[in-house]
Formats: C-alpha cells, structure tokens, sequence
C-alpha cells in the first residue's frame, strides 16, 4: 500500500512540477522535484519497488512533458537503482550525504539529458548546457533538498519503520 502511496505522491508532485515550478526559473533552470522526491525514497525502499516507482513517473513525465521519449523514465528507473542498492551504505542521517547524493544523482541525469539532446536536436550549444546541468541544477537541487529533507524528516523516517 505505501508503493501505491508513494507513487500517487509522486504523480501529484510531477503535476505540481509540470504547472508550477517549471514556470519558476533560477538562472534559467528549474528545480527537478521528482528527482529529488525519488532519490529520498529510495534511500528507504527495496531496489525494485523503488525503480518501479520510478520508471513508471519517468514514463509519466515522459508523455505529459514531451521531449525524448524514455530518457526520464530510463534516468529515474536507474537512479532509483542504484540509490536503493546502495541505501545500506550510506549514512542517510546525514544533510552532507543528503546534499553529495543529490547533487551526484542530478549531474547523472542531467549528463543524460544532455548527451540525449546533443544526438536528437542540434540547436543547444554544449557550454550553455553544460553550465546550467552540471554546475547550476546540481547546486539548486542539492540546497532545496537540504530544506525539503528539514521540512518533512519525520514523513520520510516513516518510511524507514514501514
């Protein structure tokens, strides 16, 4: 039943993205939520519930976004993964290891967007992308964990006892 839970939470989160957040830009990047949202709880779910969860939000934003189809889902199928397969190893209590995660997970998904927008369309310069995925986004994402994580530890320590 918290799989359905988290997943449905998930969904409201990318509409609230989708019509909100992505209209609010900080230096002409927006703040990737679900990213966040996904690399939280699978710091406390078991690798396939969690990259479940993740590929079917991917697929999700996939089609109500546009853009490449797959690459989300494929991108948040594999931090999913690989955040839940390594959950036993690292000190989740931690904001440094909350921030360092973030920020890794970010950079991952937004070198795939960026090698994935390279191949299909030709009018992004690689300095302007770079800029903004690799140094901008990750920062952005990293600090609004930091707060999101303060804001709602007791929700999310409930995932642990579950």
């Amino acid at each position: 039943m918290k799989k359905i839970y988290l997943c449905f939470l998930g969904i409201a989160i990318l509409i609230l993205e989708n019509s909100i957040t992505n209209y609010l830009s900080i230096l002409g990047v927006t703040i990737d939520f679900l990213l966040i949202f996904l690399t939280v709880i699978s710091l406390y779910m078991d690798e396939l519930e969690s990259s479940i969860i993740g590929a079917i939000i991917g697929l999700i934003k996939d089609i109500t976004v546009g853009g490449i189809f797959g690459v989300n889902a494929l991108v948040y199928f594999l931090v999913c993964y690989v955040v839940s397969y390594s959950r036993r190893k690292i000190y989740k209590q931690s904001k440094i290891t909350i921030f360092t995660l973030i920020l890794a997970t970010t950079i991952f998904s937004s070198l795939i967007n960026i090698l994935a927008s390279i191949a299909v369309y030709s009018s992004f310069t690689i300095s302007r992308l770079i800029i903004r995925g690799i140094v901008i986004l990750p920062i952005l994402n990293g600090i609004m964990a930091l707060i999101l994580y303060k804001v709602f530890d007791k929700s999310i320590l409930k995932l642990k006892e579950d």
